[in-house]
Order: C-alpha cells, then sequence, then structure tokens
C-alpha cells in the first residue's frame, strides 16, 4: 500500500531519529553543566530523570502530531539581555498586581514589586527538593535541571491576597542566525489552608527573533482553600514553547485554571492535577488559535484519589490557515474515589482548509458510583449561521468575527480580571484581522 515503510526503511528513519536524540541530548547536556546544575540536588534530580526518559523515539505515540525536528536540530544558548523599565512597561498589562518579573528565566529585582503583601517569596535552595510531578514528561525534566532561578512563593493559611500574583516572563530572541536562546521559568506555590489567591502567568517576547520557552508551574492547595490560575501566552510567531504546570488540590477546596494559547510556532502546554482531598472542585480550560503554520499541543491528566469530588474541562480551539491543533486529555478515577464527577469537553472551530484538528480525551475509572463523560465536537462555521447574519446587513468579515468571538466567549467571559480579558480579546481581534 502506497505511504507505508517496509521494514528497512523503518529501521533506517529509527535509527535516524535515534542519532538525532542522542546529539540533542548531548547539547542541552552541555547547557546543564553551563548552568551548574550538579551543584543543585534538585536540577541534578531531574536531569537524570530526563536522560533516562530521552527524547521520544519514532513514531512515539505522544509524541506523533507534535513534530520535534527543529527542536533537536537547535544548537541553544542562555541569554544575558536584560529588559529595561521601558520594555516592561510595554510589554506587561496594566493590573494592579503583586508582579515578579523574570527575563530569560532570570529573577529581576528592579522590576518586580517591592511589596509582595501576603506572598513570601525566595529563590530555591540549592539542596531543597521540589514536589514530584504528577505526570512526567522529557521537557518537564529539562526545565526543572536548566532552571536558573526556581522560585518558592508562599501563602501561609487563613490568608487572603487581595491583587493578584502577577508572574511575567519575558523571552528574548538572540540575532546570532547560529544559536537560538533558551529561557526556563520555575515557580512553586504554596497556598496554606482557608487561604485564597489568584495567580497569572505571563508569555511575551523582547523581540521578534526565534527562541524556545521552557516554563513549570507548580502548586500545593491547602484545605479549604480558593486556588484560580490564568495564563495567557502571546510570544512572537517564531517562539517555542513548552510548559508543564502541576496543581495538587487538598480538601473542600475550589480550583480554576485556565490558559489562553495566543501566539508561538510551536506549543506543547501540559496541565496536570491531583485531587487528593475530600469535597473539592476543579475547572481545567484552555482556548488555543494557531494561524499560519503554527502546531499547538495542549494535554490534560487529572487523577480523582478522593471522594465526592468534582471535575470539569472545556477545551476550545479556533484553528486558522494551515495551522494544527492537538488536545489529549486523561481522567483517571482511583478505586476509593466514590461519587466522583468529572466531565471533559473539547469543541474546535476549523477556519483553513488545511487546518489540522487531533483530539483524544480518555477516561479510565477503577471505581464504582462515579459519574464521567467526555466529548469532542470539530466543524465550521455554519453558512446558514452567516446567510442570516449578512442578510440583516452585517458583513461577511464581520459576521465570521461575531461567530468566531462567540465560540470563545464561554472562555474569554470567565475571566476575572478586566486587564486581562481586555489583553486576551485584543489579541483574539488581532489574530483574526485577516479571516
Amino acid at each position: 500500500m502506497a505511504g507505508l515503510l517496509t521494514n528497512s526503511e523503518r529501521a533506517e528513519k529509527r535509527a535516524q531519529v535515534a542519532a538525532l536524540n542522542e546529539q540533542a541530548m548531548s547539547r542541552f547536556a552541555a547547557l546543564f553543566e553551563q548552568r551548574h546544575g550538579a551543584n543543585s540536588q534538585h536540577a541534578a534530580t531531574h536531569w537524570e530523570m530526563a536522560k533516562k526518559i530521552g527524547f521520544p523515539a519514532f513514531r512515539h505515540e505522544d509524541w506523533h502530531y507534535t513534530p520535534l525536528s527543529s527542536v533537536l536540530k537547535t544548537d541553544y544558548r542562555f541569554s544575558s539581555l536584560d529588559a529595561t523599565e521601558k520594555d516592561c512597561g510595554s510589554l506587561a498589562l496594566a493590573i494592579d498586581a503583586y508582579r515578579i518579573v523574570l527575563i530569560d528565566g532570570r529573577y529581576s529585582s528592579a522590576l518586580s514589586s517591592i511589596d509582595m503583601g501576603p506572598f513570601q517569596v525566595a529563590l530555591l535552595d540549592n539542596q531543597d527538593l521540589l514536589p514530584s510531578p504528577v505526570n512526567s514528561e522529557i521537557f518537564l525534566h529539562l526545565t526543572e535541571s536548566l532552571a536558573v532561578q526556581p522560585l518558592v512563593i508562599q501563602l501561609s493559611a487563613n490568608k487572603t491576597a487581595e491583587k493578584p500574583l502577577y508572574l511575567l516572563n519575558i523571552s528574548s530572541g538572540a540575532h546570532d542566525e547560529k544559536t537560538t536562546n533558551i529561557s526556563q521559568y520555575r515557580y512553586h506555590v504554596t497556598l496554606g489552608a482557608n487561604s485564597k489567591a489568584q495567580v497569572i502567568e505571563h508569555f511575551v517576547s523582547l523581540n521578534d527573533q526565534a527562541h524556545m520557552t521552557g516554563s513549570r508551574l507548580t502548586v500545593e492547595v491547602g484545605d479549604n482553600a480558593d486556588f484560580s490560575h490564568f495564563k495567557l501566552n502571546v510570544e512572537n510567531e517564531r517562539a517555542q514553547h513548552f510548559a508543564h504546570n502541576d496543581i495538587v488540590v487538598g480538601r473542600d477546596s475550589r480550583v480554576k485554571s485556565s490558559s489562553f494559547l495566543l501566539g508561538g510556532l510551536l506549543t506543547r502546554n501540559h496541565n496536570s492535577a491531583r485531587l487528593d482531598g475530600e469535597n473539592s472542585e476543579l475547572e481545567l480550560n484552555s482556548l488555543l488559535l494557531p494561524k499560519d503554520n503554527e502546531i499547538v499541543d495542549t494535554r490534560t491528566y487529572l487523577e480523582h484519589n478522593k471522594d465526592y469530588c468534582n471535575s470539569r474541562q472545556l477545551h476550545k480551539v479556533i484553528a486558522m490557515d494551515s495551522s494544527k491543533a492537538v488536545f489529549n486529555g486523561m481522567i483517571k478515577v482511583a478505586p476509593n474515589a466514590l461519587k466522583t464527577d468529572g466531565q471533559m469537553t473539547n469543541n474546535t472551530l476549523l477556519l483553513g482548509d488545511k487546518a489540522e484538528i487531533d483530539t483524544k480525551p480518555q477516561l479510565e475509572i477503577y471505581a464504582d458510583d462515579v459519574k464521567c463523560g467526555h466529548g469532542a465536537t470539530v466543524g465550521r462555521i455554519d453558512d446558514e449561521q452567516l446567510f442570516y447574519m449578512r442578510s440583516r446587513g452585517i458583513d461577511g468579515k464581520a459576521a465570521k468575527h461575531m461567530i468566531i468571538i462567540a465560540f470563545a466567549a464561554e472562555l474569554t467571559e470567565s475571566i476575572e480580571s478586566e486587564e486581562l480579558k481586555h489583553a486576551v480579546m485584543a489579541t483574539i481581534r488581532q489574530r483574526l484581522a485577516e479571516v
């Protein structure tokens, strides 16, 4: 049959990928040594895990739709650029918040807030170890081992943060065509019992040059705590972005995490969560808007480990031009997690004739007396809707924009911060300008 590889061709491809993986790992090893990772127990532990897992082999199922050849062939370097106050002012959200600024993975005290309110912020000690991953993969361990200045953030029990914690991550690209800047951002947040906080992650590019961003946020949510998290990625059209966030939730807690992935040439975003206490509620949402030849791969992994927990997931994709989007979601229900109620939905709107979506929602249920479900829809703009709107004097382009924005509204309208909502909507409209 045409298109199928022979055994010898398959073996040759497998060998080529293995050789490329080995070369890439040696380049990352040089970065690890340059970062002085061996001096950090945490970094050294994760580097050993990265070597053990390695880059994906030929036709690895979890990486089948996310090509890594460009990443594996690139020579990366750490950047020493600094952003000015003017740069920060033009890139940051105009939001009243406790602000932490990292530039190419390095903490900037000059651009961060002096007063952090109820939050306690410190650099990770070289001998400290952060929590083990909920769900492991290669880029998670690379970020853990290469992050220059991991930050540990704590909100004590019975404290309420009146303003959001704003994590502004500014990455720069190198003007040298032979190398590409790499930046790694690492935050660990602990919320004590009966506390309440909102965290905003914001990823931007300092210039229009290519760069690679690695990101990892881990959150431990105490009993009866309220936590909301919003991530906005608007990096430039040449950026590569690999992120893996973990949230571990205690008893009687309420958690909401939403990701708006609206930039970057290649994006792979993981959100993993573990419900380790009874009677907790969790929302995991995302909105993807790839255009041109961009690839956005978003993945969720959720463990229901205790009784009477509810989870809701809504993931929406608007794929334009010749872009590709991937959604892969997993809900696992442990044997003793009775009365679990977990729902996962992926809705996709295809705007380009060559746009592609690959969706794979999954359930693994090991308990009785649970209510779980998943669903996925893929479609295009309804011609009848367009005809209806045009018959009432709305031109075709405006009608399309109204339908698309309405499709995204279920997620955009849930954004609590007006400044963040404005930034998300402005980016959506900008990306839709050519539709």
